[in-house]
C-alpha cells in the first residue's frame, strides 16, 4: 500500500510540474565595437540572468555568469518590452564612431527591438533603454568593456 501512495504522489507532483508556466525569458546583446567588447545577457521572468561577454561575431569571450535582477527591475522590463511591441517602438537613425559605436537590441518572443545605443522617438524606447542599462549593471558587466588584449 505504501508503494502505491509514494507512487500517487510522484504522478501528482509530475502532474504539477508540467501544468506550471514556463517563465519568459528575453536576450539582449550589445554588438561591442573595434575597442570594446560586446555582451549577450539573458533574463527571466523569475529574475534569474545570465551574462557572457562576447566578440562582434558572437563568440563567447568566457563563461556565462549567472546574476539575479531586482523583482522589481524584472517586472517593469517585461511589462516595458510589451509596451514598447505595442508601440512598435522605434529609434533614431543615429552616427557612430568607428572606434567606439556599438548597437544593442533586445529579442523577446520574435520581437527585436530598435538599436537601442540610437536615441528613442518615445517613452517605450526609453524605457528600454533604462531597464538595459539597470541590468547590466546588476551583472556586473562595465558600460564600455575593454576589448583583452
Amino acid at each position: 500500500m505504501k508503494r502505491r501512495e509514494t507512487l500517487l504522489a510522484l504522478v501528482a507532483i509530475a502532474g504539477l510540474m508540467a501544468a506550471a508556466p514556463q517563465p519568459d525569458s528575453a536576450v539582449i546583446v550589445n554588438s561591442g565595437s573595434t575597442n570594446s567588447i560586446g555582451f549577450k545577457i539573458s533574463v527571466w521572468s523569475d529574475g534569474s540572468a545570465s551574462a557572457i561577454l562576447q566578440n562582434r561575431e558572437g563568440t563567447p569571450a568566457g563563461k556565462p555568469k549567472p546574476f539575479t535582477v531586482p523583482a522589481a527591475t524584472t517586472s517593469r522590463f517585461f511589462a516595458d518590452l510589451a509596451a514598447a511591441r505595442k508601440a512598435n517602438a522605434t529609434s533614431v537613425p543615429c552616427m557612430k564612431s568607428v572606434s567606439f559605436g556599438t548597437s544593442t537590441h533586445i529579442t523577446w518572443q520574435g520581437w527585436v527591438s530598435p538599436d537601442l545605443d540610437c536615441p528613442p522617438k518615445d517613452a517605450s524606447g526609453d524605457a528600454l533603454v533604462k531597464d538595459v542599462e539597470a541590468i547590466r549593471q546588476a551583472s556586473g558587466i562595465p558600460a564600455l568593456p575593454p576589448r583583452q588584449p
